[in-house]
């Protein structure tokens, strides 16, 4: 394992997939170990993206986890589509990590819902009341954190919005093969913002995709910008990037 330094930011650079999710599983078991030794229960934000396959895989390989005393909450959903549909993040969350691990309650966003202010109100009350401790989440081709494109919002306070889809991230959902056709992704979404998304006390963001390499050589080395959200990565002392070897490639460490 490398482990490099960008700003406040700590990066660990992984030799495989594998090793990069086995050691975001183990630092994740950490934080929710000493955050359960302080109350009851707890809660937690997570994503679904490509990077996490093999950090999914080694969470279920643990046996450290009380997911019993977990509640899960969403980064981020398509406007128009609900939960249940094989498209959604919520859907595929529950099939690849959440119907194995059995959290306490699962939360995600309604994208369906109407009128829409009505689920915001209903998610930024639970996120506040709910007060998650550690943020789980990977970085977009076009350097979004959740659906916040670029440009995003560092100074806003609120905790979810509508936001607009742009092409390289309709782009990157299609190429995904979540949608069938570049027309079928929608062009809006509901995201928590960055405030909400770097408010918990701790955050690990992973990236294992070799053409992120230069988003990523972005983040890293280019200046903090709203034009490039995942920059705002390198003042946040909380947070861990893990990378894999491709991912890391464009670094000029």
């Amino acid at each position: 394992m490398e482990i490099l330094k960008y700003g406040e930011l700590e990066v660990l650079v992984a030799p495989s997939d594998r090793e990069l999710g086995e050691a975001a599983a183990a630092d994740l078991a950490g934080v929710i170990r000493e955050e359960l030794a302080k109350k009851g229960e707890i809660a937690i934000i997570m994503a679904l993206g490509a990077a996490q396959d093999a950090f999914y895989t080694a969470i279920k390989a643990r046996n450290d986890i009380e997911w019993s005393r977990i509640t899960v909450l969403h980064v981020d959903t398509y406007m128009g589509v609900a939960e249940d549909r094989v498209e959604s993040g919520a859907s595929r969350m529950r099939k690849h990590l959440l119907n194995e691990v059995k959290p306490k309650a699962f939360f995600p966003m309604q994208g369906d819902h109407e009128p829409v202010e009505e689920e915001l109100e209903r998610y930024t009350r639970l996120f506040n009341e709910l007060d998650p401790v550690l943020c789980v989440m990977g970085i977009g081709n076009s350097g979004h954190l959740a659906f916040n494109d670029p440009p995003a919002d560092f100074d806003t306070t609120d905790i979810i919005r509508v936001v607009f889809l742009d092409e390289t991230t309709r782009d990157q959902v299609k190429r995904a093969g979540i949608f069938q056709n570049i027309e079928d992704v929608p062009r809006y979404g509901l995201s928590l913002t960055m405030h909400a998304l770097l408010k918990p006390r701790r955050a690990l963001v992973l990236v294992h995709e070799q053409d992120k390499a230069e988003t990523i050589r972005n983040v890293l080395e280019g200046p903090v910008s709203f034009m490039c959200p995942a920059s705002i990565l390198q003042t946040a002392p909380h947070a861990k990037l893990y990378l894999n070897q491709p991912a890391a490639s464009r670094l000029t460490r």
